[in-house]
C-alpha cells in the first residue's frame, strides 16, 4: 500500500496512509465525523470526488445528441448480420432499417442471450451472473459533517446535499431484478457489519432501492471482446460502471479505428 501511495503522489494524486492516531486527528479537526471504536487505520485521498450517476448519464446523452447521436428508446430483440454489417430488430417497431458497420453490445446480463442466436463459439467464456445490490439514502443527525466519501470494508458512504447520505451496496449473488433482496443483508450493511458509529445508527432511512449488477465469471470485470467483424461485447462492469466506462469507450474507439484502417 505504501508503494501505491508513493506512485499516486508522483502522478499528482494525493493519497495518504493514516494510522489510528491520524484518523483521530481528522475527527478532532472536523474533517471526519466520529468513527467506530477499534479502528486501526485507513487510506485518505483528498482529491477523490463523486459523480451523480443519473445526472452524468443525462449529460452524456445530451452531449451525444448535440454531436449527432441518434437515440432510439427501444429494446433490441435480435441482431442480424448482413454482408459483414449489422441490422437490429427492435421491439417497438420490429426493424431498424439502418445498417451499421459496428455494434457495441452493452446489455449487461442480457448480452449473452442477445448473442446466442449468432452461434458464436466463444460465448461460453463470457458467462456472467447477477449480483443484487441494495442501497439506502439516509438523513444524518444534526451536527454530523461528512464531506468526503468513505469506504468501510467494501461498503460506500457517500455524502449528499442537505445532510443526506447514500449507503451501499449489498452483495447478493444469484438474485435477479425480480427478486427481493435479503433483509438480513440490508441490516448488516446499514450497521456496517456491527461496526457502525452511533451517528449512523441514528440516521433516518429516506429511501431504499435495489438493482442487479452483471459479474463476469472466471475473469475480471469488464468483458471487452471483439466477437466478429463489426461486433463487440462491452458488458459486466459489475460495481464499477461509472469508473470503467470512459476506459471502455476508449477501447471501443481504438477497435473501431483499427478496424476501419484495415478495411
Amino acid at each position: 500500500m505504501k508503494c501505491c501511495a508513493e506512485e499516486r503522489s508522483k502522478q499528482g494524486i494525493g493519497m495518504e496512509i493514516f494510522n489510528a492516531a491520524a484518523l483521530k486527528e481528522q475527527v478532532e479537526l472536523g474533517v471526519l465525523p466520529p468513527l467506530s471504536e477499534g479502528l486501526i487505520g485507513g487510506i485518505w485521498s483528498s482529491r477523490d470526488g463523486q459523480l451523480d450517476p443519473t445526472e452524468w448519464m443525462k449529460e452524456l446523452l445530451l452531449d451525444g445528441q448535440n454531436n449527432g447521436l441518434k437515440y432510439i428508446n427501444s429494446k433490441v430483440s435480435e441482431l442480424t448480420q448482413i454482408n459483414g454489417s449489422w441490422q437490429l430488430s427492435l421491439e417497438a417497431n420490429n426493424k431498424d432499417n439502418e445498417i451499421y458497420d459496428w455494434l457495441m453490445v452493452c446489455a449487461g446480463l442480457e448480452s449473452i442471450d442477445l448473442l446466442a442466436p449468432l452461434g458464436l463459439s466463444n460465448t461460453n467464456n463470457l458467462a456472467m451472473q447477477p449480483v443484487l445490490g441494495q442501497a439506502l439514502e439516509l438523513k444524518l443527525p444534526a451536527g454530523i459533517n461528512l464531506q468526503q466519501s468513505i469506504n468501510w470494508d467494501g461498503i460506500n458512504l457517500v455524502p449528499r446535499p442537505d445532510n443526506h447520505l447514500w449507503l451501499g451496496a449489498t452483495l447478493e449473488p444469484g438474485l435477479n431484478q425480480n427478486q427481493a433482496g435479503s433483509i438480513d443483508a440490508l441490516k448488516d450493511m446499514q450497521q456496517l457489519n456491527g461496526a457502525a458509529p452511533e451517528w449512523l445508527n441514528q440516521a433516518k432511512v429516506i429511501r431504499h432501492w435495489q438493482g442487479v449488477r452483471a459479474q463476469p465469471l472466471g475473469q475480471p470485470a469488464p468483458v471487452l471482446e471483439q466477437l466478429l467483424p463489426g461486433l463487440c461485447l462491452m458488458a459486466g462492469h459489475y460495481r464499477n460502471g461509472i469508473l470503467l466506462g470512459p476506459a471502455s469507450a476508449m477501447w471501443a474507439a481504438t477497435i473501431i479505428n483499427e478496424g476501419n484502417r484495415d478495411n
